[in-house]
């Protein structure tokens, strides 16, 4: 953990910083703009994919984002959120820490970013999905064919999970919640391009939290269905094969 932000967020919520260290931590990792070359992740995903019994690449790609956008999303935007806080995130500042199966275990941050005065929701958001989610996003999809909107998909839910834990104990009128909410809203940027990240959870009347758009977790025998699955009917599987580690919440 980043000595310099261990205090700008609450204590319940702290243990997320941990993934964060500077680069004085003798941790190795990969500049993140040589691991999310298309050949060099897919080099990644071959190594993961070795921990699933049968595994199918598309269905290790979503796998292996999950847990990236879990590790490195999920601190970035609560400081944002919460704090107000920018921190380097581009690909051509950071480095990644890989587990020995070779998926996203910590980032490398050359500092322990600043105090910004967001003035919207856009100013607020879009280095973080064009500096960092974009490359991640194309490089997977082109390493292992998995549409991108699926991986769009997988950061949005982690988005929205995060946004709604800061609104749980910020208050929905808090003015970055309210931003967080409003992006999350727009099917586009301010400038006319597309928002990837638009409306990735729906919610039931049943108050059931759905993903919009399917994973394709399914597709992977050794884990169980994603707790936010969105289809009515999916394919039968093998139901005596037993859940292999590592798995990453849906």
């Amino acid at each position: 953990m980043i000595p310099a932000i261990a205090s700008l967020l609450p204590s319940s919520l702290s243990s997320i910083l941990e993934p964060l260290v500077l680069e004085d931590d003798p941790s190795p990792a990969v500049s993140a703009r040589e691991l999310f070359d298309p050949r060099r992740i897919k080099e990644c995903l071959t190594e993961f994919g070795r921990t699933y019994g049968k595994p199918d690449l598309q269905a290790v790609a979503t796998q292996w984002s999950k847990w990236h956008f879990s590790v490195a999303l999920t601190p970035v935007l609560a400081l944002n959120i919460a704090a107000d806080w920018q921190l380097p995130f581009s690909i051509d500042e950071i480095g990644v820490v890989l587990s020995s199966d070779s998926r996203t275990e910590g980032l490398r941050l050359p500092g322990s970013g600043q105090k910004v005065r967001f003035d919207n929701a856009h100013h607020r958001f879009s280095s973080i999905a064009d500096d960092h989610l974009a490359p991640v996003v194309s490089a997977l999809s082109q390493a292992s064919k998995l549409p991108s909107k699926v991986l769009w998909s997988n950061a949005g839910n982690v988005v929205e999970s995060v946004i709604s834990e800061c609104a749980a104990w910020l208050g929905e009128e808090h003015r970055a919640i309210r931003d967080a909410r409003a992006f999350l809203a727009s099917r586009t940027w301010p400038d006319g391009r597309r928002n990837d990240l638009f409306e990735p959870i729906r919610y039931a009347e049943t108050g059931a939290r759905r993903r919009r758009i399917c994973c394709l977790r399914y597709r992977m025998d050794s884990l169980p269905l994603c707790k936010s699955c969105p289809l009515d009917c999916v394919p039968l599987r093998n139901s005596n094969r037993s859940p292999i580690q590592p798995e990453m919440p849906s």
